[in-house]
């Protein structure tokens, strides 16, 4: 059979919307199946400038960046994996000023143009290819070009940090039913030919080889963004929810994975369990009957590191667990992570069934803030965090975690104290998931699942939750109450917080320095007679005076 009829259905836009058919991405591809990215990752480097925007940063420099994202393959997968770079010599430098790529549509506010971008990666692989370049010999591109991220707070006529990872991805679930060649010659038929030039590739012997993805960055993005990108290029897809125009509309996972606003931790946050899953770094125990299972935190290398629980043909929960340690220095706490999966989905849309869903241990407190606008601001900074504190399940006593967040500059933004309780989770189809234990210390933790009893119902898991704020410098401040009931037992879980601010200016520093200043002063002149030798004759004068 010949896969003109798919191609002709998901190639038409893809490229630039990624977005696909529900019906196709729901029948065709199961998007979520093990797809193991092991050894080492061929990877180019392309260094691009535009007519008008010079790259600032040395082929060095560009360099440190990708060592660092290299180091965090290699820590994330346990040294499974690891890119295996080469920087190209020579500065691309393409024929048109920036904003012509970067710039937004007609008619937007912001992002790319879908053709004019489309030439930017276009143009780069040309000249690259016209300087010698065999692209065949490499899986993945990034691209780092002059100028700033729009996604970063650039301009609009920046280009927008992304990573061109889904063509490719379908490509390969193509050419594993059809074949290279006869993918690659539909797509010629019918008019793809940017498709072949950009992704398909053969070696000199004519063998084809795929590339997984372009990654495109700007020279000022910190290495966490490269290191997204590269995940993406390694085919796991983003973790925060996308509205119907194609860019953010929240967070899901929150700060539990780079591939949310993980990224954005200092350290960066690790891939979470379910992304490592995928890329065949863990493994995961399939639970097929009731009973008491041992999981590993995922800052370790000792297995099993996970649990999948089976809901149908299309849906598992997927259970690991994590502490604040090494990659995941910056999470809020140690814990169990619960999470569903859907096989189908390529994404997590606004008002559509999710791609992936991590639940919250604790729904009565406050679960998330808007867009990083929360109630905890630095001054400094001019940050605010945006964080599920506790999404994740611990045993029944509880437990006291320290996070301290620094953002650019090495600012601290503060110091978190959480403390919670809830260790078991019922799900509405009425799995049981308790956790018996969990050793911070040694990162093991014991969780007991029951596939029988009775669905969860709306309303029917309840928690006393008391969250306060300790602002250095005044007094505590009770921020959210509520008093719920779990059966016939009440549950106390306490989330406190302390910031370290400014204090606001009032002047009254300015006295006091005046006040200390003219005392040092008047004590200094104290000791100088004090100490007032008999008077002598001061010398000559040197003759240049």
């Amino acid at each position: 059979m010949s896969p003109k009829p798919i191609i002709a259905i998901l190639l038409v836009v893809l490229f630039v919307s990624s977005v696909l058919p529900a019906a196709a991405q729901e029948q065709e591809f199961e998007w979520n199946r093990q797809i193991p990215f092991i050894g080492a990752q061929p990877t180019l480097v392309l260094l691009v400038q535009f007519s008008d925007v010079k790259l600032s940063i040395s082929r060095t420099q560009a360099e440190q960046i990708v060592k660092i994202v290299d180091n965090f393959v290699r820590d994330a997968s346990y040294g499974r994996t690891w890119l295996e770079y080469t920087i190209h010599p020579k500065v691309i430098t393409l024929p048109k000023p920036m904003s012509y790529y970067g710039g937004p549509s007609s008619g937007a506010q912001r992002g790319d143009d879908n053709q004019r971008i489309l030439e930017f990666h276009l143009t780069t692989i040309q000249l690259a290819k016209k300087d010698g370049v065999d692209i065949s010999q490499y899986k993945h591109v990034i691209t780092i070009h002059a100028g700033k991220d729009e996604a970063a707070g650039g301009s609009a006529n920046d280009i927008w940090s992304h990573c061109n990872c889904v063509v490719p991805k379908i490509l390969y679930f193509l050419i594993e039913q059809y074949g290279f060649d006869a993918v690659e010659s539909d797509l010629k038929k019918q008019g793809y030919d940017w498709v072949v030039e950009l992704f398909m590739h053969r070696t000199r012997s004519g063998e084809g080889r795929l590339l997984s993805g372009i990654e495109t960055v700007a020279e000022y993005d910190i290495p966490s963004t490269m290191a997204h990108e590269f995940t993406h290029s390694m085919w796991i897809p983003d973790h925060y929810v996308y509205a119907k125009d194609g860019y953010s509309a929240g967070s899901e996972v929150s700060v539990w994975t780079n591939m949310d606003s993980g990224s954005f931790m200092d350290p960066p946050v690790d891939i979470d369990g379910w992304s490592k899953y995928l890329l065949g770094w863990i493994e995961a125990v399939t639970v097929e009957r009731d009973g008491e299972y041992t999981i590993h935190t995922l800052d370790k290398p000792d297995e099993p590191h996970a649990l999948i629980i089976p809901i149908n043909e299309k849906e598992y929960y997927f259970i690991h667990a994590r502490r604040p340690v090494k990659n995941d220095a910056a999470l809020p706490g140690p814990g169990v992570l619960v999470m569903r999966v859907n096989k189908f989905k390529n994404k997590n849309v606004e008002g559509e069934p999710f791609m992936v869903q991590l639940f919250d241990a604790n729904p009565d407190t406050p679960r998330e803030c808007e867009q990083y606008a929360s109630g905890f601001r630095d001054p400094r900074s001019f940050m605010t965090l945006c964080v599920k504190f506790d999404a994740p399940f611990y045993s029944a006593d509880g437990y006291s975690g320290t996070w301290v967040s620094k953002f650019a500059g090495g600012r601290t933004f503060g110091t978190y104290q959480i403390d919670l309780g809830n260790s078991e989770y019922v799900t509405e189809e009425g799995f049981r998931i308790s956790v018996l234990s969990f050793d911070e210390r040694t990162g093991v933790a014991r969780i007991r699942v029951s596939l029988g009893g009775q669905p969860r119902e709306e309303g029917g898991e309840t928690t006393v939750v008391t969250v306060t704020r300790t602002v250095t410098g005044t007094a505590t401040e009770t921020l959210y109450t509520t008093t719920t009931i779990v059966g016939t037992e009440t549950r106390t879980v306490v989330v406190t917080v302390t910031t370290t601010q400014l204090p606001r200016s009032t002047g009254e520093e300015y006295i006091s320095i005046a006040i200390i200043l003219a005392a040092l002063l008047f004590t200094t002149a104290i000791i100088a007679v004090g100490r007032r030798r008999p008077r002598t004759a001061p010398p000559p004068p040197p003759p240049a005076w």
